[in-house]
Formats: C-alpha cells, sequence, structure tokens
C-alpha cells in the first residue's frame, strides 16, 4: 500500500501534471475575461449598429421550449476569441522554441570545433614536451 501511496504522490509531483494544474486554472480564469470582453464590450457594440438589439434577448419560441439564439451567440463569440488568444499564445511558444532550438544547435556546432582544437593543441604540447 505504502508503495502506491508513494508511486501516486510522484505522479502527482511530476512537473507535468502541476503546469496542467497551473494551466487549468489559468484558463478559467483567462475565459472569465474573455466572456466580459464579450458581453459586456462586443455585444453592446453590436447591439448599437443592429439598433440596440441585445443578443441575449432574441429567443425562439417553438412549442413550449425556448431557444435562445441570442445566448448561443454570445457564447459562440467567447469560444472564437478565446480560441484565437490561444492560436496566438501558441504560435508565440513555437516561435521561441525554435528560436532557441536554432540557438542551441549554433552552439553545439560551435562547442565541438572548440573541443577539438583544445584537444589538438594539448596533443601538440605533448608531443613537444617528448621531443
Amino acid at each position: 500500500m505504502r508503495n502506491f501511496i508513494n508511486e501516486f504522490k510522484d505522479f502527482i509531483m511530476r512537473g507535468n501534471v502541476m503546469d496542467l494544474a497551473v494551466a487549468f486554472i489559468m484558463g478559467a480564469a483567462f475565459q472569465t475575461v474573455v466572456k466580459s470582453v464579450v458581453d459586456d464590450l462586443i455585444m453592446p457594440l453590436i447591439g448599437i449598429i443592429t439598433g440596440s438589439i441585445s443578443f441575449s434577448s432574441i429567443v425562439w419560441h417553438v412549442g413550449s421550449a425556448d431557444i435562445k439564439v441570442g445566448s448561443f451567440i454570445g457564447t459562440l463569440i467567447t469560444f472564437l476569441l478565446t480560441s484565437f488568444a490561444v492560436f496566438l499564445i501558441l504560435k508565440a511558444i513555437r516561435k521561441a522554441q525554435s528560436m532557441t532550438k536554432k540557438q542551441a544547435e549554433e552552439e553545439e556546432e560551435i562547442a565541438p570545433e572548440t573541443e577539438l582544437v583544445v584537444l589538438q593543441e594539448i596533443r601538440d604540447a605533448l608531443a613537444a614536451k617528448k621531443d
């Protein structure tokens, strides 16, 4: 039983799980901000353009059911803005990673040449001592 608990503790403390938890919390907070932008800024502007029509009041009545089309439009706009923001963030991260990778590759190319030169100098110095 202790082995199981230790394995579980190692799993929870592993970086990926902790990163996922932080990402989830940050995503929820970001979603709240995007929803506020859509509900409090974008939708009123659309209401001004459309003649003070509030999307939240657009409802289709089909029998006894109320289909809230306006609410769906607001949610769809929130989803699209969130997706676009995540896309931009991931694009920036990938670009930064590729730049870091290129720098690392350049350093790797330089490092073997430098080591080779140092080793050749040591070899030459040892050969000179023997003579």
